[in-house]
């Protein structure tokens, strides 16, 4: 942990005569004090700006963002299960520090709300002066802020450690936090943030070097297959056409290479050549700074890595025994009856919508992906929506669009709508059972009439489209309590498939070992134990497969390649809870936030009992009860 200076000396200096003695402050920190000196921003200041955006910009916003925050779910989410008992919250904002998403524990949830450190608000350099998400974007590099280091005097109880997200162009598309407490935030909160950034944009990557001849670099030739490989992709004409900061910084070079840099440039000798020479496309490559092993990647399909509603290729026949598809998705269907997909896919050709039911993170969304990949629409667009995830009055808009003036903070040109997106393929509604009732209404005409009215008058557009749907909650209940139409649920309900949970789907062991083959530990020639494995069998896994896959993914960032990892290599709190008492039976998620308090309460507050007692993650937990308390 860095030494803390005499902050409160600093500021009254830097106040005072816009000057500090060398070493007072870390450099970054000094530069951005003085950046936002300049721009004429008081340390006393609340912000220029205390609004919070609106709902529907506020969409709008994660809508743009949308892709790069899919990707980066897994992630996200991982960093929480990591911070979370410490009292922390996780914080993502975009590429202009705008805060789209926080997960947190509820006794700071509270401070950050009253310091604006929430969805909606806007944390750029230019409002709040310096601090963690603002200054990271400002100098594309991680950044810890604490305590009095903040400029706004506002904002000295808080401590901040964030790492920008670069896309393999260079080009800052998002922020992601850790902030609590001074005590708790450190040098060390700054490498989990930085790790968690570095897979996120590992994955940006995958998905932009289709195409390209990419290369993974490191000066140990063991670290070629582990995350801490850097990366350059080239096109036909050996240009550098993509990038990530640690290859640069290898090179001696910055983001201002790509497009002008060709591969000979950096190595001295044409690509081509380098790969005759190297036999197995793996060899030495020489920089002006010295050698850098190499390897050339495996290239990547254009159409799989391109989102769906850009694919040009033309369906496939369907077959009545659809190939099942490969990596995570083949895991996602170990332990299932064999036949499902089969099935699901006559379903889906005869224009029947499919229902999905299962405890949160069975895979719904995966069998649902799978689903379409399997069915003869794999070439059109799969629109995937979380009813759940969506403010009730933006869910109209959001599915079936609307028109120009048709509410206020409606965009200029209007909206298309979801439904109309996925004209041609499949529609797949997440949560459906957290859809409002106004709005099950407008869906069952959809489904009737295969048109679309859009919101503010417009005329009917014809739609085609497939329907999937999924939820965990009991839809026959709700029918019976009046929370979901009939009319609806028996449009829906012509076969439900149910996902079993992760517990109940046979030999756990094998579905890890599929995981992991799929994630690439075996080809780093990272091992799971007997023992982690027979741990593993004995684990109810509330989380479900998201709760196995997320674990797997941690471990494979935190190995190194030979390691063979035991019992002792897990999180000390998954570690105990695995070697605990019988695995508890799931129960229906309460639906009121004083139901889940109550529920908090029988667990004497112990987030990581109730979460386990429900059959659910602890970060499902948080994100229901805050958004009951919306």
């Amino acid at each position: 942990m860095r030494p803390v200076p005499d902050l409160t000396e600093a500021r009254r200096l830097f106040y005072e005569t816009a000057s500090l003695p060398d070493g007072l402050l870390p450099p970054s920190i000094l530069q951005s004090w003085r950046r936002c000196r300049s721009f004429g921003l008081p340390m006393q200041a609340r912000t220029r700006n205390e609004e919070r955006l609106e709902a529907t910009e506020l969409a709008r916003r994660r809508e743009a963002s949308a892709d790069w925050l899919s990707l980066a779910r897994p992630q996200v989410d991982t960093l929480f299960e990591q911070v979370v008992d410490d009292g922390l919250v996780v914080v993502v904002a975009d590429g202009q520090g705008l805060i789209l998403d926080e997960l947190g524990h509820p006794a700071f949830l509270d401070r950050a709300e009253r310091l604006a450190l929430t969805p909606g608000m806007a944390w750029g350099e230019t409002i709040r002066g310096t601090n963690a998400i603002g200054t990271a974007l400002a100098l594309a590099d991680p950044v810890l802020v604490r305590g009095g280091e903040h400029y706004l005097e506002r904002n000295r109880t808080l401590a901040c450690a964030a790492s920008p997200i670069l896309d393999p162009f260079g080009q800052p598309v998002g922020v992601v936090d850790v902030s609590g407490p001074p005590r708790r935030v450190h040098a060390g909160r700054l490498q989990q943030v930085d790790a968690a950034v570095r897979l996120i944009e590992q994955r940006l990557f995958d998905v932009a070097r289709a195409g390209w001849m990419t290369l993974a670099l490191h000066p140990d030739a063991s670290q070629l297959a582990t995350p801490r490989a850097g990366r350059l992709a080239f096109d036909a004409q050996e240009r550098l056409c993509a990038a990530d900061r640690r290859a640069l910084g290898w090179l001696g070079r910055d983001f201002s290479a790509i497009g002008h840099c060709r591969f000979a440039d950096l190595f001295g000798e044409t690509l081509s050549h380098w790969l005759s020479r190297s036999g197995q496309a793996t060899g030495r490559l020489t920089t002006s700074g010295g050698l850098l092993s190499a390897r050339l990647l495996p290239q990547m399909a254009l159409a799989a890595s391109l989102p769906s509603s850009s694919r040009a290729t033309p369906p496939r026949p369907v077959s009545a025994n659809p190939a099942g598809p490969r990596g995570d998705a083949a895991a996602t269907l170990a332990g299932l009856e064999p036949q499902w997909l089969a099935r699901a896919v006559r379903l889906l050709e005869a224009d029947i919508p499919v229902l999905v039911l299962g405890e949160t993170g069975v895979g719904k969304d995966r069998f649902a992906q799978a689903l379409h990949a399997a069915s003869s629409r794999a070439a059109r667009p799969f629109v995937a929506v979380n009813c759940a995830a969506l403010p009730e009055g933006l869910v109209e808009a959001e599915l079936f669009g609307y028109e120009e003036g048709a509410f206020t903070g409606a965009r200029r040109q209007g909206s298309r709508g979801r439904l109309r997106e996925a004209h041609g393929g499949v529609v797949f509604l997440d949560e459906i059972g957290d859809m409002p009732l106004a709005v099950q209404a407008r869906l069952l005409r959809v489904l009737q009439e295969r048109v679309v009215c859009p919101l503010g008058g417009g005329a009917p557009q014809p739609v085609d489209i497939r329907l999937v749907c999924a939820t965990h909650r009991d839809l026959k209940a709700m029918v019976a309590e009046g929370s979901f139409r009939a009319d609806l649920y028996y449009r829906l309900c012509h076969h439900p498939f149910r996902l079993p949970p992760l517990r109940a789907r046979g030999d756990v062991g094998a579905i890890a070992l599929a995981l992991w083959q799929a994630h690439g530990g075996h080809r780093r020639n990272i091992v799971l134990s007997a023992d982690l494995l027979a741990l593993f069998r004995r684990y109810a896994w509330p989380g479900n497969l998201r709760e196995l896959d997320n674990l797997l993914r941690t471990l494979l960032a935190l190995y190194d390649d030979g390691t063979v990892l035991a019992p002792r290599d897990l999180p000390d709190t998954l570690r105990e809870e695995m070697e605990d008492a019988e695995p508890a039976q799931p129960l229906v998620m309460p639906a009121s936030v004083s139901a889940l308090e109550a529920h908090l309460a029988r667990h004497q507050g112990n987030m990581t009992a109730a979460a386990r007692a429900l059959g659910i993650s602890r970060s499902t937990l948080y994100r229901r009860m805050a958004r009951e308390r919306a």
